[in-house]
């Protein structure tokens, strides 16, 4: 009865600051996880970009460039989708697409009023045909190795410009990483979307210890499927495109605060905060569980010897036998209700 209470007090406990933990099981497995992958945008960093340049070629406008950027991403519920849209709207350069249609992982295609729109990576570009020139990639480049996210724009096969947007790291994430390897993880990893120089950009101001960029949805189910031959394995995250790696992991943490529907149903833990002090709380509090359970068993042999010593020894007959066992049975009891503090 003691070890279920322990397990319940933890998980209530979790639940009142705001980690909702689905189930005994991984409040155990917790403390046991050695590799911690993290998504990027929205999870190490705020997820809340902005547009900070806009360039444009062959004699289109910037305002031209934005106009269509913002059409395109005016439907998607994907963070840098929603930067462009909400910066365009704020210029008045935007309008509700015909038809729109999310490419995961790449970008957005789109129409409106029989011009199609396309806006993504330069894979994406590449992979429908859509020509740059030597000038405009060096440009693209150039942004890119500063460490930006940059979206690029086309209209009728034709590259017309591209957005550069920002994010910025969440605050602290740098102590929270180092205290997650004083709590027994071995290796933090992030994966991303995005280029290279925007993960080591981020990965050396938090003090992750491995980056993956460019990666597609499935690519990063790959990484984890690798690791978890190995080790136990958690992935933190909180979008769409994290649900896939959520569900396979050996414990799914969805950012729930900021998170999607997909992402939450389908992790083992949903933080309904965006803060991510919460894991190493959540990892104190499974080894707390734990310790407890141990001291649990210890305590219940413990009496029992001692109740039988008492009973052979004739110093407890068959009334005070039972009136032991029955107050001795409230010791684990009251030890695991402890963990409400």
């Amino acid at each position: 009865m003691a070890i279920p209470l322990a397990l319940n007090t933890a998980l209530t406990h979790s639940a009142m600051h705001g980690a909702i933990v689905k189930g005994g099981t991984f409040i155990e497995q917790i403390s046991k996880i050695k590799i911690m992958f993290f998504d990027k945008t929205g999870t190490l960093t705020q997820g809340k970009l902005a547009v900070e340049k806009i360039f444009a070629f062959d004699g289109n406008s910037e305002e031209d460039v934005l106009s269509l950027a913002g059409t395109a991403s005016l439907l998607s519920h994907h963070p840098v989708a929603q930067a462009i849209s909400e910066y365009a709207q704020k210029k008045n350069k935007v309008y509700e697409p015909d038809k729109m249609e999310e490419i995961m992982g790449k970008g957005i295609m789109a129409t409106r009023n029989g011009e199609e729109i396309m806006t993504g990576k330069l894979s994406l570009f590449k992979e429908k045909g859509i020509a740059v020139n030597k000038e405009q990639l060096y440009i693209i480049n150039e942004e890119e190795d500063k460490g930006f996210n940059i979206t690029l724009v086309g209209r009728n096969k034709e590259l017309v410009g591209f957005l550069v947007l920002a994010d910025t790291i969440k605050p602290g994430l740098k102590n929270i990483i180092a205290e997650l390897k004083k709590l027994g993880i071995e290796k933090t990893v992030m994966l991303t979307g995005d280029n290279e120089k925007i993960a080591e950009r981020v990965a050396k101001e938090t003090g992750i210890d491995e980056f993956h960029a460019n990666l597609l949805p499935e690519q990063k189910t790959e990484y984890l499927n690798e690791y978890m031959k190995k080790y136990k394995v958690a992935m933190v995250g909180d979008g769409v495109n994290d649900a896939p790696c959520l569900a396979i992991a050996d414990i799914g943490i969805a950012m729930g605060a900021i998170g999607s529907d997909s992402a939450i149903e389908s992790a083992d833990i949903a933080m309904m905060r965006d803060d991510l002090s919460q894991i190493p709380e959540l990892i104190k509090i499974s080894k707390r569980t734990l310790s407890t359970i141990k001291q649990n068993f210890l305590i219940w042999g413990a009496v029992n010897i001692i109740g039988f010593i008492l009973v052979f020894s004739g110093m407890l007959f068959p009334a005070g036998a039972a009136a032991y066992n029955f107050i001795t049975d409230f010791i684990p009891i009251i030890n695991s209700l402890r963990l409400f503090k």
